[in-house]
């Protein structure tokens, strides 16, 4: 999905699978809305590098409900073909990620695990992650920032279209972790150093500080027909709002520049129009419009364009793609900075002062005890098996 000038001729499609390499096999562990909605109708649109080899649920009457439209084998249990594949995505409560990665620890050198957000629940499963570290890929599934009007804004960010990003504000558009990590994307992934949080009205905001200086900021509560997301850099403004770009420039920010869909019924991608574009920059779509008409639970364009995001964060499976900075380490830390704001108004963090992440140094601790754990299990095992006299 690169963008292009409006009137270029569209880049080539997806590279196929190298020569000689087969498609991924997979299995899907969960039959929820998120797979019903999201994971199946992204799967189907690359076909061309995986194979989904079963689907798993605790419930197989909810497992064959989510298989049957897309003719995914139902499987009795994943230890059934968990041999056979070589990515499992996990989609089920974050209660149950915990016995789910135990379950597929003995293979994880073998495996790429796909697991959707916020991979934790909470703070008290954090030590889990240590799991993580023995599987061969982990990628999480956090799509929001890849969304195509987010990955259109970034290339023309990335392109010095509105200079050095200042500021990120997400007006009833952003949501928690989702929120956070999109606003991080624009900062290379930037760590928070102070962070507060404020009751105005009905509303409450959420202010950030990343440490290189960018500021963003999220309102909620989280309005999908209201929201809107302004980009604010040191010579212009990218902004999804009809009402800004109707404005124009002003404040001292310069020209504004407005993300909107190409097309009115079927949009099959994304433009950016401004002053300082000539015709304009464009992000094709080309799943979109299957992914319009895909027989789900939910056929809005929200929800379309969130299987588009999907797409971006399955490229990280097969190969490095932008989606692949984004490591759970990341994720986990976005979860735990927006599930701390929540308790207190205030937070701190030296460590993203240092220029270091919090997240990956917890991952560091709980991977040296469950080691440590390891050792001591296996000596009390080899006592337990060692004669302690000589024969009689």
């Amino acid at each position: 999905m690169a963008p292009r000038q409006r009137g270029q001729v569209p880049a080539a499609g997806r590279l196929m699978a190298a020569a000689g390499v087969g498609r991924r096999r997979v299995l899907i562990i969960g039959s929820g809305r998120r797979i019903r909605n999201n994971f199946l109708p992204a799967f189907a649109q690359r076909r061309d590098q995986f194979e989904l080899v079963g689907l798993w649920s605790r419930t197989r009457e909810h497992a064959e409900r989510a298989a049957a439209p897309w003719g995914v084998p139902v499987v009795g249990s994943p230890a059934e073909v968990l041999d056979a594949v070589d990515t499992v995505v996990v989609s089920v409560s974050t209660t149950a990620v915990r016995a789910v990665l135990r379950d597929l620890a003995e293979r994880a050198p073998q495996l790429s695990v796909v697991l959707d957000t916020p991979v934790f629940g909470q703070a008290a499963h954090l030590p889990a992650m240590a799991t993580l570290r023995s599987f061969a890929r982990v990628v999480v599934a956090e799509d929001y920032m890849n969304y195509p009007q987010w990955t259109l804004a970034r290339r023309a960010v990335a392109d010095g279209l509105i200079g050095e990003v200042r500021s990120v504000e997400l007006a009833h558009s952003g949501y928690r972790y989702h929120g956070l990590a999109l606003i991080r994307s624009l900062a290379d992934f930037d760590h928070v150093t102070v962070a507060t949080r404020r009751r105005a009205g009905a509303d409450v905001r959420f202010d950030f500080r990343l440490r290189r200086g960018l500021r963003g900021r999220i309102t909620e509560p989280y309005d999908q027909a209201r929201g809107t997301t302004t980009i604010t850099g040191e010579k212009g403004v990218i902004t999804d709002s009809a009402r800004v770009g109707a404005v124009g420039a002003g404040a001292g920010h310069g020209p504004v520049h407005v993300l909107r869909p190409r097309g009115d019924a079927r949009p099959d991608g994304y433009l950016l129009d401004g002053p300082d574009l000539l015709g304009g920059l464009e992000l094709d779509l080309p799943a979109l419009p299957a992914l319009l008409d895909a027989e789900v639970p939910d056929r809005s364009l929200f929800n379309a364009l969130k299987t588009c995001g999907l797409l971006e964060v399955l490229a990280a499976v097969t190969g490095e793609a932008f989606h692949s900075r984004y490591t759970y380490r990341e994720a986990l830390y976005d979860h735990l900075t927006t599930a701390v704001l929540r308790t207190s108004p205030l937070v701190v963090d030296p460590v993203a002062g240092a220029g270091g992440n919090i997240v990956g140094g917890l991952d560091g601790v709980f991977t040296g005890l469950a080691r440590a754990r390891g050792a001591l299990t296996r000596a009390g095992t080899r006592g337990k098996g060692t004669p302690t006299g000589g024969p009689a």
